[in-house]
């Protein structure tokens, strides 16, 4: 399938974001860690970012690839296609990581109270991203479409609507997943947003894993929850998201047929 250009994609997007991950604390956190707990933090947090490298874009990459799908193979065929290959994608994002961090680094224990990164709701995301693409794909794809002219006025007005939702798009995802990737310590936006926008669950999953340790005070101390709730809420929204986006298009799919034999 053509679409296997997703593969080798993920993988450079992984090699191309490892050290902007690398050097997110220092530009983005705190550029001068001091003393033992904020320099543990620093470490920790660089370590999950390189094991993370290129998932948050992989997303964005799974979702398209999804809604590639759906605008050339039938429903049956596209909906479990790009679940699997999400899952591939899921695989060869956190495997490429690993292999270019060159795995797990030895750490100081740290204070009581830390976890590991709930790594396993960014796996899952991959093929609900996926089949959330393929369902908004065929939504877009039954919409009635009037004829017009190649290169008239019309049809360069659409290609413009086209072009400001993809800016549009582009420049939302890019705040809310810098909000979820700079939660520190505890949790400070409100949790039904979890729930409606999958990216910023996401993001929050990877930022609360890496900083969830108040590491201001002399004595640090455990204060957030290591990305729980955002786990919970990416794999929950998500599969709303793709139950929903499916079963409408598919009902928009079958009304069509319907009226086009009547």
């Amino acid at each position: 399938m053509r679409v296997l250009w997703a593969i080798p994609a993920m993988v450079l997007l992984v090699v191309a974001l490892m050290s902007v991950n690398e050097g997110f604390y220092e530009q983005m956190i705190n550029y001068d860690p001091q003393g033992d707990g904020q320099q543990w933090e620093w470490g920790y947090h660089r370590q999950v970012m390189r094991a993370t490298s290129g998932v948050l874009v992989g997303h964005v990459l799974a979702f398209v690839t999804g809604m590639w799908l759906a605008r050339r193979y039938p429903h049956r065929t596209a909906l479990p296609s790009a679940s699997g290959l999400g899952v591939v994608l899921a695989l060869v994002a956190f495997g490429t990581a690993r292999l270019v961090s060159g795995g797990p680094r030895l750490r100081s224990p740290g204070p009581a109270g830390v976890e590991d990164p709930r790594y396993w709701a960014l796996i899952l995301a991959f093929p609900l991203f996926a089949a959330a693409g393929v369902g908004l794909g065929k939504l877009i794809g039954a919409r009635p479409v009037e004829s017009v002219q190649a290169g008239s006025g019309e049809e360069q007005r659409r290609l413009t609507r086209k072009a400001a939702v993809v800016v549009l798009a582009t420049l939302g995802w890019l705040v809310v997943t810098a909000a979820g990737l700079l939660e520190d310590d505890r949790l400070s936006l409100p949790a039904v947003l979890l729930w409606l926008l999958p990216p910023l669950a996401a993001a929050t999953v990877i930022g609360m894993g890496a900083l969830s340790l108040d590491v201001w005070d002399l004595n640090p101390a455990f204060t957030g929850d290591w990305g729980e709730a955002a786990a919970f809420a990416l794999a929950g929204c998500l599969t709303a998201w793709a139950v929903l986006l499916n079963v409408a298009a598919r009902s928009r799919t079958r009304s069509r047929r319907i009226d086009s034999t009547t």
